[in-house]
């Protein structure tokens, strides 16, 4: 028996269906769970749609991923994780859909059988979890389906979307992954039930990036080892520009999340700054950085720049990395 997760989905896509799909996670990527702490956790599941409050401009950014870069909606396929118990589905879906947020199946964790099993350690085990969720996900997705995946740092969503999009390209074997989720905290039966589940497994086209909403790293440094797959961003607006870079939000999209952070109270020097910061990381050139400072300054969405600086020569590094490099940083599988 595997971690004990709880599916719905709401949309079957075609056998030769081939694009690029979005699996998000929900607490504190999305909305504001208090899932770190007992005392958050009890007051979970008893919340209603009205009591959970979203992240400032992450509606906003995930109506643009499912509206994608054209003029016409493309319904991008969008799919949510969330580690709250699975009773909170229909308050959680009732928050997304008031937020605009069309989306195609989520899955949450299975808390009945948590607490049946007296195994208590998984309320707040999240490695074991998400990869459950991310791998039975990917068994029901075509094999031309190219997976973005979005989280935040609060938790284990680095570790976890690298360890994901490793073992799925072959960069980690499955004769090697019993050991190294050993070394990241997954129980044994987990371990092995994730194990079964990756062999068992047409792992199709991948992972092409994962976007991390930075909440307890302040300096985006510390993404370097795990780049250029997963990429730290201050906020939906950085994660906005870089999609729009890859074709997946048009630059309309990216003005109207910048407008919903300006709505919420981010000061327009931030927003520059954070514009600054993807230049620096090499995540934007300058010359897409001047284009997109002189756009959001017409819509005066920011002061005008007239120098967006150059990139620092580490993150240009990290952009040139190949393809066959492991995201997973080495301590993480026991080589640091």
């Amino acid at each position: 028996m595997g971690f004990p997760i709880h599916r719905q989905s709401y949309r079957t896509l075609p056998a030769d269906w081939v694009g690029e799909v979005f699996v998000a996670d929900i607490d504190r990527t999305y909305l504001a769970t208090q899932i770190s702490s007992m005392k958050g956790m009890a007051r979970i599941p008893f919340e209603r749609a009205s009591d959970k409050e979203d992240i400032a401009g992450m509606a906003r950014l995930f109506r643009e991923i499912r509206r994608g870069p054209g003029p016409a909606v493309r319904e991008t396929p969008l799919y949510f994780v969330s580690a709250s118990p699975a009773q909170l589905r229909p308050v959680i879906e009732r928050k997304m859909r008031l937020d605009g947020i069309g989306f195609d199946g989520t899955t949450f964790k299975n808390w009945t059988k948590v607490f049946r099993k007296l195994r208590l350690r998984r309320l707040r085990e999240q490695v074991g979890f998400k990869l459950t969720a991310l791998l039975a996900g990917r068994a029901e997705l075509p094999h031309g389906a190219i997976e973005n995946l979005v989280g935040d740092d609060l938790e284990t969503d680095p570790l976890t979307y690298a360890i994901y999009a490793d073992v799925l390209a072959g960069r980690i074997g499955v004769d090697d992954l019993l050991r190294i989720l050993a070394l990241n905290g997954v129980m044994d039966s987990d371990a092995e039930a994730i194990v079964r589940m990756r062999r068992e497994l047409a792992p199709g086209r991948g992972v092409k990036r994962a976007f991390i909403r930075m909440e307890r790293n302040a300096d985006p440094e510390v993404f370097l080892e795990y780049g250029p797959g997963v990429v730290g961003c201050r906020g939906p607006f950085q994660m906005a520009a870089v999609l729009m870079r890859e074709g997946n939000v048009s630059e309309d999209g990216v003005m109207r999340v910048a407008g919903a952070l300006l709505q919420r109270g981010l000061p327009q020097a931030e927003l520059s700054a954070r514009l600054r910061d993807l230049c620096r990381r090499a995540l934007l050139s300058p010359e897409e950085t001047l284009a997109l400072a002189q756009r959001m300054a017409r819509d005066q969405l920011i002061a005008p720049v007239t120098d967006p600086g150059e990139p620092d020569a580490a993150w240009e590094a990290v952009g040139r990395r190949g393809p066959e490099r492991l995201w997973t940083p080495a301590r993480f599988v026991g080589e640091g």
